[in-house]
């Protein structure tokens, strides 16, 4: 069997083995925090969706369940004043979960993680395409899909982070649909391309983006004579036509845009809770964060061998968009551009945007929230340059002849270790740290901060406490926990009451150890000594989660 037979091979058994694993492990995940959120704000706007088309039926059950959501959770915020947050994911879901007549919350969730994985399995396919098109070795766009797959942190929100993993999804989506522009410019792949980068937008605004760089890209083209200012036009025209009808038909937030208070629209999307947030050591207010905040979070949770070959690829595509720059000579063709080819077009566009999106967040003030998970797309456009630093490596290999075997081992021997992680650290994948992380270091950093730990915890204790009909569970952190309990049978939940940190009255308490204030100082989440620890869950010396009953 030759090469390309045996990956021809290993590509659909790759993606098959891992759509099987995702159907069976989907059940195992905790529910993310901002999950009960999502499923109001589905039913909010499927509500008026059903008013909008006079669906009387459907309109009454999804406003019935829309208000049950409400009367469960009372402290859920308002979806009519976060009507920027997108309807992409949320509405299909509540649909669905409509549609089948789901009657417990254990499916509700569920279902959602299910829907969460399949749209991170599609977006792992549309990255297997990218690299096919623009890599010519099997290997490498082999391990790329792999490394796009499997990143613990990556590989376990998308069971459950159905906000930022989903974005991830679409960006990827969207950008195959780029590259098809850049390959054949046609107006079938501007609409689709319009079509996913309006979605990608109205998940998370940092998708306007996209359009953009295209303008801007179409111009320098422009510039360099590869384009009249007849057609300059006519493909920005088509662009901004078709984002902007994508966009307004499924994004409520557009409806009230105003044209004369366009710079004002936008201020809703850098809204933050004002919240102290632990970052290596220190509480820092999350709209003035160190600028060190999101590369050292992504530093400390991505793969050691991510991180080589990312650094390593990043640095050859800076010397090349350098020196592209030093040789621009608009009077000189076929060199006269900042690439030479279709690749390097491509190439440019992703160094362009990782680098843009760093600066922006590393000097801007940007305020984030749970590690770098507002910035878990960056994983496409890391994971592409890794594979352009592998691209580069086997080309350097060829030239000196040198058998590139060895090279291939010891990458297939850290893909090992990472599975190895993900299998260490399931279900808790999201909450992976690699080796830079330790023991004298893990209380630096928060770890359970998506509160996946809740449903497992809540389960512990009332298999621990079998006999009682009631079970008082106090919280010792700023986590939710009372809806963490929808995971559980109806009968399990019907015997916890949650009493926040009223101590005094509470059998059991939980901690995830996420604090919003600085425990030093502030003594709010400190646990009597009426209690003692009889669960402590922690994966490689890194702490998840503790419970303390009461001392009898």
């Amino acid at each position: 069997m030759n090469k390309k037979n045996l990956y021809s091979y290993l590509i659909p058994i790759l993606f098959g083995f891992y759509f099987v694993i995702g159907l069976f492990i989907h059940r195992n995940y905790g529910i993310g925090i901002e999950e009960h959120f999502q499923r109001q704000n589905g039913f909010y706007w499927l509500e008026k969706i059903f008013a909008l088309i006079r669906a009387e039926e459907f309109h009454n059950l999804a406003l019935d369940k829309y208000l049950t959501i409400k009367s469960y959770n009372p402290n859920l915020p308002n979806p009519d004043f976060f009507n920027f947050y997108g309807i992409a994911f949320d509405v299909p879901a509540a649909f669905i979960e409509l549609f089948f007549e789901f009657n417990n919350s254990k499916q509700y969730f569920e279902i959602r993680h299910l829907m969460s994985f399949f749209f991170f399995f599609i977006s792992s396919i549309f990255f297997y395409k990218i690299l096919k098109k623009r890599f010519k070795n099997d290997f490498i766009i082999f391990l790329g899909t792999v490394l796009y797959i499997i990143n613990p942190r990556i590989f376990g929100d998308s069971f459950h982070n159905n906000k930022d993993i989903f974005f991830l999804s679409i960006l990827t989506i969207s950008i195959f649909f780029l590259f098809k522009y850049f390959e054949k410019q046609n107006i079938k792949s501007i609409i689709f391309f319009c079509l996913f980068a309006a979605i990608a937008t109205s998940t998370r605004i940092v998708g306007i983006y996209l359009p953009i760089l295209l303008g801007i890209f179409i111009f320098i083209e422009y510039l360099s004579n590869k384009k009249t200012l007849n057609v300059l036009i006519k493909t920005i025209l088509q662009v901004t036509f078709f984002f902007i009808v994508f966009l307004y038909s499924h994004f409520p937030y557009m409806w009230e845009l105003n044209i004369l208070q366009f710079t004002s629209w936008f201020k809703v999307f850098f809204y933050n809770m004002g919240l102290s947030i632990l970052f290596n050591g220190d509480y820092y207010h999350i709209k003035y964060l160190p600028h060190l905040y999101l590369p050292l979070w992504i530093f400390i949770t991505t793969p050691i061998l991510v991180l080589f070959l990312f650094v390593t690829g990043f640095i050859l595509l800076f010397k090349r968009f350098f020196n592209r720059i030093l040789n621009i000579n608009l009077s000189v063709s076929p060199f006269c551009d900042l690439w030479r080819s279709t690749n390097e077009k491509k190439d440019l566009f992703i160094f362009t945007s990782l680098t843009s999106f760093m600066v922006f967040a590393v000097f801007l003030n940007v305020a984030m929230l749970s590690g770098w998970r507002h910035f878990y797309f960056l994983h496409f456009f890391i994971i592409y340059i890794v594979v352009f630093s592998l691209h580069l490596i086997f080309i350097f290999l060829k030239k000196n002849r040198i058998n590139n075997t060895f090279f291939k081992i010891i990458n297939l021997f850290f893909i090992f270790f990472i599975l190895k992680d993900i299998i260490l650290f399931h279900p808790y994948q999201s909450l992976y740290f690699n080796s830079f992380i330790n023991k004298k270091n893990n209380v630096d950093f928060p770890v359970d901060t998506p509160s996946l730990s809740r449903a497992e915890a809540l389960r512990f204790i009332i298999q621990h406490n079998r006999a009682s009909s009631k079970i008082f569970v106090a919280n010792a952190s700023w986590t939710p926990l009372y809806n963490g309990k929808d995971l559980l049978s109806e009968v399990d939940q019907s015997r916890l009451f949650f009493v926040g940190q009223e101590y005094n009255k509470a059998d059991y308490i939980y901690t995830n150890f996420n604090y919003e204030v600085d425990p030093k100082f502030n003594k709010k989440y400190n646990i009597s000594k009426q209690f003692k620890e009889i669960k402590n869950m922690s994966i490689k010396g890194i702490p998840i989660y503790s419970i303390y009953e009461r001392v009898k």
